[in-house]
């Protein structure tokens, strides 16, 4: 009897653990995919062109942020995670300095915007989600 009265409390203290650690905000790690069709200045590093996994860790409003490829970490920086008024249904890369640009396919996905500096450099400045009103800044 004393056997299984410790093995319940032991259950029932990893599961309240494990029941706070999910309610405690920046504890999880959220993640999107994206694909960026030119290389991109993010917050003075150089990011190539290609498919990324995009994880981040919020800290309320401020997140740290990884570019993931091939399950390896390909640059870390730290965003920020903004609630905007509208929320974003298109397909789109944007670039506020030239014209909008539809993606090669019609699945929703999410939409990066760039900002392009005199010399043709582009630097990734937010990244807006899908059916969401939350976007991630960068080069802040």
């Amino acid at each position: 009897m004393n056997m299984n009265i410790r093995k319940c409390l032991g259950t029932s203290v990893l599961s309240v653990a494990l029941l706070l650690a999910s309610g405690i905000p920046g504890l999880a790690k959220d993640s999107r995919s994206i694909t960026l069709t030119h290389d991109v200045i993010v917050n003075g590093a150089t990011l190539p062109a290609g498919h990324y996994t995009v994880q981040w860790v919020t800290h309320s409003p401020e997140a740290t942020v990884e570019f993931v490829q091939h399950h390896k970490v390909i640059l870390s920086t730290q965003g920020k995670i903004e609630e905007r008024f509208k929320g974003y249904d298109r397909n789109a890369v944007t670039n506020p300095d030239a014209t909008l640009e539809a993606r090669g396919n019609a699945n929703d996905s999410d939409a990066v915007v760039y900002d392009t500096a005199p010399d043709g450099t582009m630097s990734l400045i937010e990244i807006h989600f899908a059916y969401t009103n939350k976007v991630l800044l960068l080069n802040q």
